[in-house]
């Protein structure tokens, strides 16, 4: 009987999952392909946003609908993965619970997502269209820093790595992987 105890009182105290070693100290959006060193992903550029339906909600005290269409600077993101399932590792900047991941519509010079009034819940507190998020996977560190990957495996595209708002947003494109024959 004490030898369960003791087992018990073991698995009791398995430590939560701890960041390997080698890991960004600073405050920052980071990803590593290749196993090669982290490379740190920079803030979206947003380069317009423009109220719809703003005249009406007004006018409606608030019944109707208010959107926002938003554009991020540029056809494509500085940042290009090859992988469907990128991980992420995120401190510093928002909890993990607030992270979402927003697939961008491309244009002929910038990348844009809409946001509406309508689409705003606990879980969407930027009101993204439905369509356009992404669940993700989270794994909490002790330190507060965290990791977060899709939860399916992404298609080519332009993405937004976002934390409750657009302004607090991350941008990067998943490209094809060029397939090599065997």
């Amino acid at each position: 009987m004490i030898w369960f105890s003791v087992f018990f009182l073991f698995l009791a105290q398995v430590p939560e999952p701890a960041p390997s070693p080698g890991l960004p100290e600073a405050a920052g959006v980071y990803f590593r392909q290749d196993n090669t060193n982290w490379t740190g992903l920079r803030p979206a550029v947003v380069l317009n946003a423009n109220a719809k339906g703003m005249d009406l909600f007004v006018y409606t005290g608030g019944y109707t609908d208010l959107g926002m269409n938003i554009a991020c600077r540029g056809p494509r993101a500085t940042m290009r993965i090859l992988l469907p399932k990128p991980m992420f590792y995120v401190r510093g900047i928002g909890p993990a619970k607030d992270a979402m991941l927003i697939r961008l519509t491309e244009k002929k010079d910038s990348r844009v997502f809409k946001t509406s009034f309508s689409n705003v819940t606990v879980e969407n507190k930027g009101g993204y269209r439905k369509g356009d998020i992404s669940k993700l996977d989270a794994i909490q560190y002790p330190d507060g820093s965290f990791s977060v990957s899709p939860e399916k495996a992404l298609a080519p595209g332009e993405y937004l790595l976002v934390f409750s708002s657009a302004s607090t947003a991350y941008d990067f494109g998943i490209d094809k992987a060029n397939r090599q024959s065997p």
